[in-house]
């Protein structure tokens, strides 16, 4: 009988799993460290960016362009808000699963990990110094607010004691200092009462008058330094420049009862803003479409006194 192949052919296709396996293995072991690099889609969730959200208060990223998507992969437990290229995000309710967050800014994209804390998380991630928006190989995170920011996560716990008891302090205030600033709408009336600033933060107390018959909860408190609101005499008017705030102090939850009046308390970094600016708060209502728009001149905080 006679077989189409040598015998020597046959050893030799024997030979060859195992031969292709050592070479397999060889390149292995000698290729260098750095030669392959994962792809982004494939980065494990601790290689990106941890955001830090809570159920009682927002977390603010701001991107260098215009926000146009926010894709949430657990949508349902997130609350999330686009405004120019800003995104407000904040938990429905206590310790949902992590998740990541994919946005597109400009022609770009980028991907981070919501992650839950049981501590009320107000805070601030700022991108727009340009860059890569992730993390180093160290794992400390870049350009953002990381383990150096002294409100990220559970940093900077003196300092949130410190603007909680001056907070309590500005309430017991018998007298508004800051007369005739108010806004009116939907027989909703909201005016500033107080206004105090220290070396890190500026503490606001804002009194809202309901005349109407349904309770007032106040959900999202949105704080934003507005610059060149306003022209110059015989000038032309600068862009307008807007700058998200992330309040770093005050009470969760607050609602004012129907035909009552009460005070609500913030603390927001320090900020000088020029005389063409000026702080705009929004109030947005939990149950409900009352929105309310407060503008505090830029002089009132700048001029306002110690505590």
């Amino acid at each position: 009988m006679r077989f189409p192949f040598s015998f020597a052919s046959c050893a030799l296709l024997a030979l060859l799993p195992g031969l292709s396996q050592a070479q397999t293995l060889a390149s292995t072991a000698t290729r260098p460290a750095g030669v392959q690099t994962p792809h982004p889609a494939n980065v494990a969730p601790k290689m990106q960016l941890e955001i830090a959200v809570s159920d009682s208060s927002t977390t603010y990223l701001v991107f260098p362009g215009p926000v146009s998507l926010v894709d949430v992969g657990q949508a349902p437990h997130y609350l999330v808000k686009i405004e120019s290229n800003a995104v407000f995000v904040r938990a429905r309710r206590r310790n949902p699963p992590p998740t990541p967050i994919l946005v597109r800014y400009g022609s770009r994209y980028w991907m981070g990990h919501l992650v839950y804390t049981h501590r009320p998380v107000l805070q601030l991630y700022d991108f727009q110094d340009g860059g890569a928006l992730g993390v180093s190989a160290g794992g400390k995170a870049r350009n953002g607010a990381g383990v150096d920011d002294a409100l990220a996560l559970n940093q900077g716990h003196d300092k949130r004691e410190l603007a909680e008891a001056r907070l309590a302090k500005l309430a017991t205030a018998k007298h508004a200092d800051t007369s005739g600033l108010r806004t009116a709408d939907n027989d909703l009336v909201l005016s500033l009462a107080n206004v105090r600033n220290d070396k890190d933060f500026t503490y606001l107390r804002l009194k809202l008058r309901n005349t109407t018959t349904i309770d007032y909860a106040v959900d999202f408190t949105d704080f934003e330094l507005v610059e060149n609101s306003r022209k110059k005499f015989l000038g032309k008017k600068k862009n307008e420049a807007r700058r998200p705030l992330a309040p770093a102090g005050g009470a969760e939850s607050q609602t004012i009862p129907a035909r009552a009046t009460g005070y609500l308390l913030y603390a927001v970094p320090l900020y000088a803003a020029t005389d063409r600016g000026h702080l705009e708060i929004t109030l947005r209502e939990k149950f409900g479409a009352r929105v309310l728009v407060l503008k505090v001149p830029s002089k009132v905080i700048n001029t306002a006194a110690a505590i």
